[in-house]
């Protein structure tokens, strides 16, 4: 059942803002997860329950990416990032929330459902992950991972990376031309 429900929902369905508020509070049976988003439980969130909440706060076009789009479609070899990284159209002004890293693009990524998740295709999501990866050996393993686990390939990801914004792939186009040399 999904914990994870935002308030103005909440009061669509008749439950007074007072009572939300009261639910809320410290010691109470729910908790305020992100602005506007409840977690339906006093228990420490999951991480699916963290993903719903930053898809439910960024809005109905947002998409996953980078480490958790990847662990959800199967790549359970990396760690998740302390921060959920989200898609979100360029002509949305959301702002970011300490937990959320969200980013703005004008090429929505191909989306994958996956247990009520809204996740970019798994080429999309290894490069967002990877421009946002500062250690060039964590980048490199992370590339590394995600062509030997089958989520995708070395073309797929080398057009990708020429499709899309060049800010931050200096390293993974090196470590991509590294990766080719020594598969050939």
């Amino acid at each position: 059942m999904n914990q994870v429900i935002k308030a103005a929902d909440l009061r669509a369905a008749g439950v007074p803002a007072y009572a939300i508020d009261l639910k809320c509070r410290p010691g109470g049976p729910w908790q305020r997860i992100l602005p506007g988003v409840v977690l339906l439980g006093a228990g420490p969130p999951t991480r699916a329950e963290r993903l719903r909440a930053a898809l439910a706060y960024a809005g109905p076009d947002a998409v996953v990416t980078g480490i958790d789009a990847l662990n959800a479609q199967g790549l359970d070899a990396l760690p998740p990032p302390p921060r959920i990284h989200l898609l979100q159209p360029a002509t949305t002004r959301r702002s970011c929330a300490d937990q959320v890293l969200l980013e703005r693009t004008t090429r929505p990524p191909t989306v994958v459902h996956h247990q009520g998740l809204r996740l970019a295709e798994p080429t999309r999501a290894t490069l967002d992950a990877a421009r946002h990866e500062p250690d060039p050996l964590r980048q490199h393993h992370l590339l590394a991972t995600a062509v030997r686990s089958g989520l995708c390939t070395i073309p797929t990801l080398t057009r990708e990376l020429n499709a899309g914004s060049k800010r931050g792939t200096a390293t993974p186009r090196t470590t991509l031309q590294l990766l080719a040399a020594l598969l050939h």
